[in-house]
Order: structure tokens, then sequence, then C-alpha cells
């Protein structure tokens, strides 16, 4: 655990000593929130059944949140590790290796947190409520963070097994197809049948589901259970690629 740590208090320290890394990333989110929000928010006013008396931002918040935290940064951070040469130092220290990709996790966790609340707060000026309230307002945050972290694990993997720069930050946008294969624009229900039954079968629609459950609907058990065992199941499956990926990466 020191190992994780250690490694995890150097890894949040290039969080402020390299905001460049992390604030360009948060214009998308914040860029699509204002955009989606400007052209559909007529089509489908307060009144709308599924938004529950709340403005269209409340359904597309979840979706910029989601943008907001799931980055390459901790997978180009060690492609730059690997480059200059730092990475092998890591190899040859009395450090467990996963400890290096734990360490990372820490990181993406801070930054998701950040992230998020930064998002949350965007939301707030544009009139989102979060029905079920300052603890859930919390528990959103938290639950985005722990998918931002989970998914860091595909940018990481990519990282150790290319070794370039240009495949590990385009393993970003793998994770645009994933979003749009989701109800990010309306429910399930409004969707035609192939593209939900594609949503159905994509596991991010109950990660967005949940966090969105929270925002408009309050609690629900059901989507928060769900949101959870996929974000968990992701992360554990990433994770154990990537540990399997660093504990045989040859020099």
């Amino acid at each position: 655990m020191s190992d994780i740590a250690l490694l995890g208090r150097r890894a949040v320290r290039e969080i402020w000593r390299f905001p460049e890394a992390t604030i360009p990333a948060l214009f998308i989110p914040l860029f699509f929130l204002a955009v989606n929000v400007g052209q559909i928010s007529k089509t489908f006013p307060s009144s709308t059944p599924f938004l529950e008396g709340q403005g269209y931002v409340a359904f597309q918040l979840p979706v910029s949140l989601m943008l907001a935290v799931s980055t390459a940064t901790s997978g180009l951070a060690l492609v730059t590790e690997i480059d200059n040469g730092y990475f092998d130092k890591l190899l040859v220290a009395p450090i467990r290796r996963s400890s290096i990709i734990f360490g990372r996790f820490v990181a993406d966790f801070v930054r998701g947190i950040g992230a998020s609340a930064l998002v949350l707060a965007a939301g707030f000026a544009f009139g989102v409520h979060v029905e079920a309230g300052v603890i859930g307002a919390i528990l959103l945050i938290v639950l985005s963070a722990l998918w931002g972290t989970a998914y860091a694990g595909f940018a990481m993997l990519v990282a150790l097994h290319t070794r370039n720069v240009q495949a590990t930050n385009t393993s970003f946008l793998i994770f645009f197809p994933l979003l749009f294969l989701t109800p990010n624009i309306v429910p399930f229900d409004r969707l035609t049948p192939v593209m939900e039954a594609l949503a159905r079968a994509n596991p991010v629609s109950y990660v967005i589901e949940g966090i969105r459950s929270l925002v408009i609907q309050g609690w629900d058990p059901d989507k928060l259970g769900a949101c959870l065992l996929v974000t968990v199941l992701t992360g554990l499956l990433l994770t154990w690629l990537s540990v399997r990926a660093i504990k045989n990466y040859d020099r």
C-alpha cells in the first residue's frame, strides 16, 4: 500500500503541475452540454414526461459527465514515461509492478472527482436540480469518478501494448461509439427497435441511467445497482488486463 500511496501522490501532483493535460479535456463535455441543450431543449420542454419537471439539461448532464471522466490521460502519462526512460527505472525499483497501475488509478479518481464537480457546477448554472439532494449530488460525483477510474484501465492497456502516443491518444475515441449507442438523447422507449436493442446491450447505458436517476428521479436502487455493478465489473476486467500486461512487460 505504501508503494501505491507514493506513486499515487506523484501522479496526483502531475495534475497540478501539468493542468494543460486536464483542462482541454473538459472543453468537449462542456461544449456538448451547451450545444445539445441549446439545440434540443425547446423540443423537450420541462413538461415532457421523462424530464419530470426539469429542463432538458438534466437529461444531458450525465452524458457530459461521462465525457469528462472517460479520458486517456493515464495511458498517455505511461507512454511519456516509457519514452523518456523513467518507466524502466520504475520497473527495476523494489516495488510491485501492479503498484504503477494502481498509483495511476489514484490520480484518475482524483481527476474524476474534480472534473465531475466542475461539470455538475455547470449543470447547476444551467438550472439543474439534483432530485436526490446533496447526498445524491455527492454520490453522482463519486460514481462518475469511479467510472472514469475503471475506464482508465483501457488507455493504460493500450499504452502498455503499443507504447505509442498516437495509438494511446486515439483509444479515447473508442468511447464515442459506446457513448452514442446509449439513451443519450432520449430514453430507451423513444429509440427505434434496433437502436434500443443496441443501447440495452451497451453497458455504458446503465452507468448513464444510474447517474441520471439521481438527477431526475431521486433514489432508484435498481438503476443505481446496475450502474455500480457495470462500473465494478468494467474496473475489475480492465485492471486485471492492465496488471497482467505490466507484469509481462518486456523492456
